[in-house]
């Protein structure tokens, strides 16, 4: 009996969530300049202090917009669907993480769909478009770069690469994997290293010719050769940087001290190789990978980095998406210039090597 008052109070305190109307009466707008807002519409022109007057208003007033409702009078599903190679691979989770808070923003679900090898990549954007009736495609796959991109132009829908170029597509949101690339090569120079090797991807994927190009500019840069002996083809993934490093080991000679990987995983990969083959990171081998994450911070020693905006590529690759969806404007390629140094402790100035013993 005496708990019956608390649960009343605790009731009364759920304030059901208001309508549009009751948003556009108490902000003094009308209910389109409600819609438009909460939507984040960036081609609506309004004065800033209208426009925070109507978030404020919504917050106080716990009004929610209704996606169902707001697809019945567009005749979309206020859906989108992002389509990635790997699920466990903590480059795509963040690029992930950003479209899905920039779809959130502006009231659409997104729907995620992974490549599983030996999977038909074309029959995924078709399953999310004919079944799951997405309103567009966020895509940072492209296995048969000519095949993928035809099938997305002739699904005649709007999709939009993330991560990714192709030939005779413009609507794009990548990192600059060069600039990047080369200022990992700065910061081994600048340790006093010269002779580098580099964990390749492969070499037709773009985000793979981007690094090998950024590597080579680091090294011309620095006044160094650039020496094909020096790169050996990892692929993305642990095994591949593993297989790559004791290749490196076996065949590149004097071997280099210092390496630039081209992902964390094929950086963590190598550096195993190096632990067995009893080369101590730093001191007779440097380790520096591209894009960072938490894997970085566990592995021994911690690896330095070049940080990526994955998050902002993704939250860029969807709002440049929902505006098309909802304005019809053209796309612009974007590139995300902002990259930096993280430097943990698997850089360090080379050792010097001890010289042979003289013959008599």
């Amino acid at each position: 009996m005496n708990d019956s008052p608390k649960r009343d109070a605790g009731l009364k305190s759920k304030r059901p969530s208001a309508k549009i109307s009751d948003v556009a009466k108490a902000a003094g707008v009308s209910q389109a300049a409600v819609s438009r807002v909460m939507r984040g519409d960036e081609s609506f022109v309004v004065r800033d202090e209208t426009r925070k007057r109507i978030t404020e208003v919504a917050a106080e007033l716990n009004y929610q917009p209704n996606p169902a409702a707001r697809g019945l009078r567009t005749s979309r599903s206020q859906s989108l669907g992002i389509v990635v190679p790997e699920l466990d691979n903590p480059v795509h989770a963040r690029i992930i993480i950003g479209a899905e808070r920039a779809a959130a923003e502006r009231g659409y679900s997104l729907l995620i769909a992974h490549r599983d090898a030996g999977m038909v990549e074309t029959a995924i954007y078709d399953r999310l478009v004919q079944r799951n009736r997405v309103d567009g495609l966020i895509v940072a796959t492209l296995a048969d770069e000519s095949v993928a991109v035809s099938a997305l132009q002739a699904l005649d829908h709007p999709f939009v690469l993330v991560n990714r170029k192709a030939s005779g597509v413009n609507h794009h949101v990548v990192i600059n994997d060069r600039g990047g690339s080369r200022k990992a090569v700065e910061h081994l120079v600048a340790l006093g290293h010269r002779r580098i090797g580099h964990l390749s991807g492969a070499p037709h994927r773009y985000n793979s010719k981007c690094r090998l190009r950024g590597y080579q500019d680091g090294l011309k840069d620095a006044g160094l050769f650039y020496d094909a002996n020096l790169v050996a083809e990892a692929g993305y993934t642990m095994e591949g940087g593993a297989a790559a490093m004791r290749q490196l080991l076996q065949s590149a000679q004097p071997r280099p001290t210092a390496i630039f990987a081209a992902t964390l995983f094929t950086a963590a990969g190598a550096m195993g190789v190096l632990r067995e083959a009893g080369v101590k990171i730093p001191e007779e081998m440097s380790m520096i990978a591209f894009n960072d994450g938490a894997i970085a911070d566990v592995l021994a020693p911690p690896l330095t980095t070049v940080r990526t905006p994955l998050e902002t590529m993704g939250y860029q690759a969807a709002t440049a998406l929902i505006g098309h969806i909802e304005g019809g404007g053209e796309f612009s390629g974007q590139v995300l210039e902002e990259t930096e140094i993280v430097e943990r402790q698997s850089t360090a100035p080379p050792r010097q090597r001890r010289p042979d013993p003289a013959s008599c």
